[in-house]
């Protein structure tokens, strides 16, 4: 294959809480973003400027769990390429509510994108190749994980990270849940995808697997 055909995957921390926003693509392709959670100008303006000058056509922005900081810039970024924004079934009812767990950083609410649409799980394509939607739960309702067979890679949002397993001190967080969601949607995968988190450095089944102190 081309080296300019093969699938890269972009990683941008954004906002204070140091979310990772993805870009998945081919180089002068089609593309798609995760986590769309820009809130500085300058952090729109490098998301912008990545996606012109790798001529990626954005064909869709998808979510993986309805906390603020992972949509924070959905409203603009949406508008910007005319998408919606595309989550769980079980996430589309709480952007508004997850719009005002700002809050409790002292932040202003978030504005929620007003196209907004449930993905559907089986058909999820892009750029020629297939991606997979596992529901995971225990962070927060309407969490997902999408897996990318292509490029062995998982991402993760904040169900699985370095080290470390999400949150459940949260509305609708479960331990007993988070541990059932990774263990029976994750840890399933081969030991050698690697682990793209919401927040965080990567990391790799196998290593989460053995050495995770919280499972």
């Amino acid at each position: 294959m081309n080296p300019q055909e093969t699938l890269q995957i972009k990683c941008m921390p954004v906002n204070p809480i140091e979310m990772n926003l993805y870009v998945v693509y081919r180089k002068n392709g089609e593309g798609i973003l995760i986590d769309p959670g820009c809130c500085q100008e300058s952090e729109f303006e490098r998301l912008f400027r990545f996606v012109d000058q790798e001529n990626i056509q954005i064909s869709h922005i998808l979510l993986t769990h309805p906390h603020f900081d992972h949509f924070w810039g959905a409203a603009r970024i949406c508008k910007h390429y005319g998408l919606p924004l595309e989550v769980h079934e079980k996430a589309l009812g709480l952007l508004e509510k997850g719009a005002m767990g700002a809050a409790s950083f002292g932040l202003p609410p978030v504005e929620v994108p007003e196209k907004a649409k449930v993905f559907d799980a089986n058909k999820m394509e892009f750029a020629g190749t297939r991606l997979e939607v596992r529901y995971t739960p225990g962070h927060c309702e309407g969490s997902v994980c999408f897996v990318l067979p292509e490029a062995k890679t998982v991402f993760s949002g904040d169900v699985l990270f370095n080290g470390s397993i999400g949150r459940t001190d949260l509305p609708s967080g479960n331990l007993d849940l988070l541990r059932k969601s990774i263990f029976e949607q994750l840890f399933v995968l081969d030991e050698d995808f690697q682990v793209r988190p919401g927040h965080g450095g990567r990391t790799w089944i196998e290593q989460e697997k053995y050495q995770n102190p919280f499972l």
